[in-house]
């Protein structure tokens, strides 16, 4: 027996209808019967009968007429459209809800953003940080520029230590009263051509004493990371006792970014340093005058030098046609008394011997 093939997912509405009674047809047709035989056998015999027939006829004829068509309503017909409609309202509805569901899923999968290999330009926020280093001393650290406000013990501290993490990187840290600058420490500008000062960090030591009145915060301009050892007095020569460093005979003492050095004959560091010209003893009482060589990159920038001489408060800066200064390109020497102070500002390397 042959079967029709219907395509897979194809609506098949017209299968009811090839099976639905024509009963309207069939009622209509005996009705035109009736009304003929009447109208052959009673009508000549009794006309009023007649009239009140036909009369009775077309009022049947008008009832079958509308309940005909209340039927057609419920028809098989009308059921098999319905159907059809509300399988493709249906089928439609399933489509959109399924391309919403799509979309949504889309939607969720690509909120992400995809991470650039390029380097992020937003700022991460480091915190700075503040920690006891013992014995009275204060450690700050942080990274990138910011501002410090600064406590009560700020009229305790004698000695700053600074010191950059990055080599490619400016430093330059101000103590402010207000909007008043009342000390810097490290380099901006120099730090900026490399070629001048080398490739090392900046870093060094600053004397506090004439400068503690009236510190409010602490401004630092850095792309790096930084730290700041705040020192009470005696600090760094308690440090080197305690570490089992005692001074030896004829050694004299200088202060780097490295903390305290007793020094034999010579010494090496990197950025600001301070000498002081006192002698572990016994020593003899005559001029001390000490090298200085900066590293072959640096030999176009001459230092500062400030003296601090034995008695006075405060370091007074001296130019290279003072008696006591000889400079050469390659070395500055400079002639100091017994318990002289000598600050010399540079962000390079440098080494230092004594005679």
């Amino acid at each position: 027996m042959l079967r029709r093939f219907h395509p897979p997912f194809e609506r098949r509405g017209h299968s009811i209808t090839d099976v639905r009674k024509p009963y309207k047809s069939v009622v209509v047709l005996r009705l035109f019967r009736l009304i003929i035989f009447i109208l052959e056998r009673v009508a000549p015999n009794n006309p009023r009968l007649l009239v009140l027939s036909v009369a009775f006829l077309l009022a049947v004829a008008a009832l079958i007429q509308t309940i005909g068509g209340d039927d057609s309503a419920n028809s098989p017909d009308s059921k098999a459209v319905s159907s059809s409609s509300s399988q493709g309202t249906y089928e439609a509805s399933s489509v959109t809800e399924s391309g919403l569901n799509a979309l949504t899923t889309v939607s969720s999968t690509t909120v992400a953003p995809t991470l650039s290999e390029s380097p992020s330009t937003t700022s991460v926020p480091h915190p700075v940080t503040s920690i006891s280093i013992g014995n009275g001393a204060l450690r700050i650290s942080g990274h990138g520029s910011d501002v410090v406000s600064v406590g009560d013990e700020w009229m305790s501290y004698r000695t700053a230590i600074y010191r950059g993490t990055d080599s490619d990187s400016a430093l330059l840290i101000e103590l402010r009263e207000g909007e008043t600058v009342i000390a810097s420490f490290g380099y901006l500008d120099a730090a900026a051509d490399r070629s001048d000062i080398g490739n090392w960090t900046i870093q060094g030591i600053r004397w506090l004493e004439d400068i503690t009145q009236g510190v409010e915060e602490i401004a630092v301009t850095t792309s790096s990371g930084w730290e700041i050892d705040l020192l009470p007095e005696s600090f760094l020569w308690n440090q080197q006792i305690e570490a089992g460093n005692p001074p030896r005979a004829g050694d004299r003492f200088l202060f780097s970014s490295q903390g305290l050095n007793f020094v034999g004959l010579s010494h090496e560091g990197t950025g600001d340093f301070m000498i002081y010209n006192a002698c572990e003893g016994p020593c003899n009482e005559e001029k001390t005058v000490w090298s200085i060589e900066l590293h072959s990159d640096c030999r176009a920038n001459s230092p500062d030098l400030f003296v601090r001489s034995a008695g006075s408060p405060f370091f007074e800066l001296i130019s290279y046609q003072d008696p006591r200064v000889t400079s050469t390109r390659e070395k500055i020497e400079i002639a100091l008394d017994n318990y002289d102070w000598l600050q010399v500002l540079t962000p390079c390397q440098w080494g230092a011997t004594y005679s």
